[in-house]
């Protein structure tokens, strides 16, 4: 997959929550002119971009990819804080818009510290911001998020897989492309996006799982295992085991072993 780069920190701002006083504001534009990464630390709106309708509430991050814009209206039911990085990357995050809910604390601080850093405007300033950015996209491709449009792309391939993984028959990358209906290296780009491996790695972390809780059970053999997870090779199982886990079955078992 290719490396994220990022070109270009246009602006960093703080938007405060009497910086609107409307309940509707219209941002249309021919073109937005950069990516926009915005953390919501309070306030409640619903956001219209390009035909996708996202809702935006206390620590949600938003995100707007550079390009033509053809619509972008902001309707406010409760005003609020947030803060508002505009970048350039050879890649965007995101082909379409989309916002997420964050769990812990680190992105608000994150983006607290690049807005900081940005407005002080200290010796080498904007390479501390580029360093904190790749730190806050680093922690947002973590969530493993996926647009809802990208993820249905994808889920007859995530069903599939599921429903087969244990089947003699091998997944292919071409029965993939048949039930998607896209091209192999779109889905392994959207796999990566949203798991961080590759559709066969998937197939093979979900084998060596399955195997994991039988073994911890104890009612098979690693043999039998091996064989009902469509290994004909014990070592060639132990091996991929091992990779998945770090230790091998016997160990695993050894470890692990349910008490039940």
């Amino acid at each position: 997959m290719e490396r994220f780069i990022i070109t270009d920190i246009n602006r960093v701002v703080f938007v405060g929550k009497n910086e609107y006083i409307e309940k509707v504001t219209n941002f249309t534009r021919n073109e937005l002119y950069h990516h926009e990464l915005i953390y919501h630390f309070s306030g409640k709106a619903i956001v219209y971009f390009n035909g996708a309708k996202l809702i935006t509430t206390k620590n949600t991050i938003r995100y707007l990819p550079a390009g033509k814009c053809t619509n972008y209206i902001v309707e406010r039911e409760t005003y609020g804080d947030c803060i508002d990085i505009c970048f350039a990357s050879n890649q965007p995050l995101s082909t379409e818009a989309f916002c997420i809910d964050v769990k812990n604390e680190k992105l608000a601080s994150l983006f607290k510290k690049i807005f900081s850093i940005w407005v002080a405007k200290t010796e080498e300033y904007y390479l501390d911001c580029v360093s904190i950015l790749y730190k806050i996209i680093a922690e947002i491709r973590k969530t493993g998020y996926l647009p809802e449009k990208q993820y249905e792309k994808i889920k007859p391939a995530i069903d599939y897989i599921h429903a087969n993984f244990l089947s003699e028959e091998t997944i292919t990358s071409s029965k993939l492309v048949e039930i998607c209906g896209i091209s192999y290296s779109y889905i392994k780009k959207l796999f990566n996006l949203k798991y961080k491996i590759s559709p066969k790695k998937y197939v093979l972390s979900l084998k060596m799982h399955y195997a994991g809780e039988l073994l911890r059970h104890g009612e098979n053999t690693v043999s039998q295992i091996a064989y009902m997870c469509g290994y004909k090779d014990i070592y060639n199982f132990s091996h991929q085991f091992k990779i998945e886990f770090g230790v091998s079955p016997t160990t695993f078992i050894k470890k692990y072993k349910s008490s039940k």
